[in-house]
């Protein structure tokens, strides 16, 4: 079944910083949304998030091919491959823009981002990230985190050399492994995953999955499941109402069942 799909977001500067950092942009004409989480201090850190956020923006209104826009996942036609091939060059391409302009004055020279990123077109998504900025999927009412943390703690995780109660007390649950800008070279991840209508994608910075646990999180997707904006305002609050440590950016995006398609 063909779909389309309609974004809603909001970021926040939380509770303890002066500054926000974050960038979001979301487009229902382009079917594209991107989060990014600027780091580095002062204001430094939101000039490479909206660096990453504006490059990416101009490359996918310059050089997306409008003859993949139709294409499905499984029509044979290899879209799906394509466009990770796609978003992976220009991701890096990005990176190396921001790590060259980072490395030109020293003041900029800590700067770098995380970012989330999603594309949806007829049946299927494309996900990608680097650092931990996160995407989940909330399906028939359930909850699933789709990307997997570029970070210090998730590889002791997978390593098994700590628990998940053990993660959630570590003191170094802020340390990335995967981050834009920071070095010349980056390895983004990508995938591609079904859209059916009803799925709700989120994207969000850390200033919410830091603070605000999965299951909460779901709780509050089923409480306004019929209402975007009120969710992604609750989102926000609850993030806030437990510390707003960070800056919060939240983006849901909703997929419906295309005109004609139903």
């Amino acid at each position: 079944m063909l779909t389309t799909i309609a974004f809603c977001g909001k970021t926040d500067v939380g509770r303890r910083r002066e500054l926000n950092e974050d960038t979001f942009y979301t487009s229902d004409a382009n079917s594209f949304a991107v989060v990014a989480d600027g780091m580095g201090g002062r204001d430094f850190g939101e000039v490479a998030s909206s660096l990453f956020v504006s490059s990416l923006n101009s490359n996918m209104k310059k050089y997306l091919p409008q003859s993949y826009r139709t294409r499905t996942r499984d029509d044979g036609s290899g879209a799906a491959h394509h466009l990770i091939t796609l978003f992976d060059t220009w991701i890096r391409d990005i990176n190396e823009a921001v790590s060259t302009f980072g490395g030109s004055d020293g003041k900029y020279r800590e700067m770098g981002t995380t970012v989330a990123i999603l594309y949806h077109q007829a049946d299927f998504v494309i996900v990608g990230h680097v650092g931990d900025s996160r995407v989940y999927r909330f399906r028939d009412g359930s909850l699933s985190l789709i990307t997997e943390d570029h970070s210090f703690i998730n590889t002791q995780l997978k390593a098994k050399l700590i628990t998940p109660e053990e993660a959630l007390r570590s003191n170094h649950r802020n340390i990335i492994t995967r981050a834009i800008g920071t070095r010349f070279c980056v390895k983004p991840t990508l995938a591609a995953r079904s859209a059916k209508p009803g799925d709700v994608f989120l994207l969000c910075s850390d200033g919410l999955s830091d603070l605000v646990p999965d299951p909460r999180i779901e709780e509050l997707m089923l409480l306004w499941r019929e209402d975007d904006e009120a969710a992604v305002d609750a989102l926000v609050d609850e993030a806030n109402d437990r510390g707003g440590k960070d800056n919060i950016t939240v983006v849901l995006g909703r997929v419906k069942a295309a005109e004609g398609d139903a």
